[in-house]
């Protein structure tokens, strides 16, 4: 009974830690994914919804990235907001975003992952009292119509030719020329010897 009980214990102190991190990871969740709508051309519109996650600071900037393997094509601020787009990266700079409202953010993205797997965005939120970042990973999950087929091609690696007629042939010429130069080399020595 003692050693029922202890591992129910030492099930649940070793558990403990999860439960909190994935209650935290939750309740920290400032970055979501509120729509995928897929545009018929190989790209898909995502709509990112922003709560600051600054306390009582004000949000002044967010940096979305997609994962490897896509690209973002464009990307729209809300008012007051720029953005500088970089490959699989973009920043958003602008006016404060005051605690407690949410602002939207559009991407226009060609996503390289199988239909069916989760896609994961980097976010990461700045403050205005230069301290507090705050990352998160909103996502969605993937569906024949929200990517890309050309971004999931893979090139098969370049496998080397084998060798052609005339190598082959020096080569024989080489081996035959290294046995007949052994061969002479063995009879002088034999010769000297006898």
């Amino acid at each position: 009974m003692r050693t029922r009980s202890g591992r129910r214990l030492a099930g649940a102190l070793v558990a403990l830690p999860f439960v909190l991190v994935a209650g935290a990871s939750s309740a920290a969740a400032d970055v979501t994914v509120d729509t995928v709508v897929p545009q018929g051309d190989g790209t898909v519109a995502l709509v990112v919804a922003v709560a600051p996650g600054c306390g009582d600071a004000d949000t002044t900037g967010l940096t979305l990235e997609v994962p490897e393997g896509s690209a973002v094509v464009s990307a729209t601020a809300p008012d007051g907001w720029t953005g500088v787009l970089d490959g699989r990266r973009v920043d958003f700079a602008g006016g404060a975003l005051p605690a407690g409202q949410v602002a939207e953010f559009l991407l226009t993205a060609r996503i390289g992952a199988p239909a069916g797997e989760r896609v994961t965005l980097m976010a990461e939120q700045r403050c205005d009292d230069g301290t507090s970042d705050t990352r998160s990973t909103p996502g969605f999950t993937a569906s024949a119509e929200t990517v890309d087929p050309a971004m999931t091609v893979s090139v098969p690696q370049e496998v080397p030719a084998g060798a052609d007629g005339r190598q082959i042939a020096v080569a024989v010429v080489g081996f035959a020329a290294l046995v007949g130069a052994a061969v002479a080399v063995a009879g002088r020595r034999r010769g000297r010897a006898g």
